[in-house]
């Protein structure tokens, strides 16, 4: 009965000791995450590629006080992972450098703001990334840009602008990655870089004493290649290793920007960096576009349906190595499959929620295969109403596809190589 009651005692002040540890350990887990330790690790992986002075994101993620102002708006947009922006729908494709938030990143997010933000330990901080007010990727073999600003003024029509710039090549070259850099994000809708590799483009002389020289719909003269694009949301691109896109000697580079006027008059200069291999390549670098021209959205209709389709040749192998999917602002989602002559069918990308803000060119984990008489698939909805409030018609009207901003596309540009 000694033993017994002795045991007895034992066994109530453990409960006794137990339940007073529990509230200090959960104090103490909910003060565990600290910035210093794990935040800003989640933001240096995720976050601060956009998010750092100069680039796109609207406020810097580099240091605690940066960071602070934001911190319940940082739980809101990961937990409904409206952030890290990335577009296309799960386990619909699959590609390389998905910015994805993991649950438990997400969790331990909300678990720091939660506990009141705390800083923590300095001495946990790891080492800052370092972000270059030029170059995202670092210094180009190849940096170009306009040789003076180009003015938009104000409350016009949209402005398709040309500007050759030679590449400075004395020998073939292939470009294995690009980055533009946009001089003013407010005006530039889009840009393209062709190539020019016949020189024609260095005549065209503008009529307007303006630098560079109008060109509605394509680069002003035939191009021989395309080194890449941007729009709102594309980030600096490398591609993938052994593949590049060929470059000729003494060739120039057109540079197409899409320009929307401001409510004043509004400059730019866009800057484009180009990287060159310097090992062999294996593959040729190809762009083909899936698309239709030939719509007509009605005004008022919340889901109108437009498709595309193209098949393979019969005599072409290829793989696709990347896919970007281009709408404008009637956009709400889009779809692109690829069909086998046997019937089988392969998600390539879906994008259920489009946003005009958040476009890219993604690349595959693996290349796709497209052996002769495969079918690729596109489904685009837009919704042309009134509850649109992207809709830049007020009332809603009639839209086709079109160059301009007011206007819609259906278009996908597909990324090759040949086998």
């Amino acid at each position: 009965m000694q033993v017994a009651g002795f045991l007895v005692l034992v066994l109530l002040w453990l409960s006794m000791a137990w339940g007073q540890v529990l509230p200090s350990r959960s104090r103490s887990a909910s003060v565990e995450v600290t910035f210093n330790r794990q935040i800003i690790r989640i933001l240096q992986q995720n976050c601060q590629v956009c998010h750092h002075p100069g680039d796109i994101g609207p406020f810097s993620m580099m240091s605690y006080p940066e960071v602070l102002p934001w911190a319940r708006k940082i739980k809101t947009e990961t937990q409904v992972r409206r952030m890290p922006p990335w577009k296309p729908v799960p386990d619909y494709g699959g590609f390389l450098d998905e910015r994805r938030l993991t649950q438990k990143q997400i969790d331990l997010i909300a678990r720091w703001v939660d506990a009141g933000a705390p800083e923590g330990d300095p001495r946990d901080l790891p080492v800052p990334l370092e972000f270059s007010d030029r170059w995202t990727l670092g210094e180009p073999d190849l940096a170009l840009e306009l040789d003076a600003d180009f003015t938009v003024p104000a409350g016009g029509s949209d402005i398709y602008r040309c500007f050759s710039i030679p590449l400075g090549l004395l020998e073939n070259r292939y470009v294995t990655g690009f980055e533009i850099r946009p001089g003013n994000r407010s005006i530039v809708h889009h840009a393209i870089l062709f190539e020019d590799a016949t020189g024609i483009s260095a005549r065209l002389t503008p009529s307007d004493g303006k630098p560079g020289y109008n060109c509605f719909g394509g680069p002003g003269v035939p191009p021989t290649g395309a080194f890449g694009a941007w729009a709102p949301g594309v980030r600096p691109q490398l591609f993938p290793g052994g593949v590049g896109v060929l470059a000729t000697a003494g060739a120039r580079m057109v540079l197409q920007i899409h320009y929307h006027s401001g409510v004043t008059p509004q400059t730019d200069r866009t800057r484009v960096g180009l990287f060159l291999n310097r090992g062999p390549i294996r593959k040729e670098y190809l762009y083909f576009p899936l698309l239709n021209t030939d719509f007509v959205i009605p005004p008022g209709d919340p889901s109108y349906t437009v498709t595309a389709s193209l098949t393979v040749p019969p005599l072409v192998r290829a793989q696709a190595i990347s896919i970007a999917p281009h709408m404008h602002w009637l956009g709400r989602s889009i779809k692109v499959d690829a069909v086998y002559r046997d019937g089988s069918r392969r998600p390539l990308i879906f994008i259920d929620d489009w946003d005009f803000d958040w476009q890219g060119f993604y690349y595959f984990q693996e290349p796709v295969p497209l052996p002769p008489f495969t079918r690729l698939e596109m489904t685009a909805v837009y919704d042309n109403s009134e509850a649109n409030p992207r809709n830049p018609n007020s009332p809603p009207k009639a839209v086709r596809w079109g160059e301009q901003t007011t206007d819609e596309m259906c278009l996908a540009i597909i990324g090759f190589v040949l086998e």
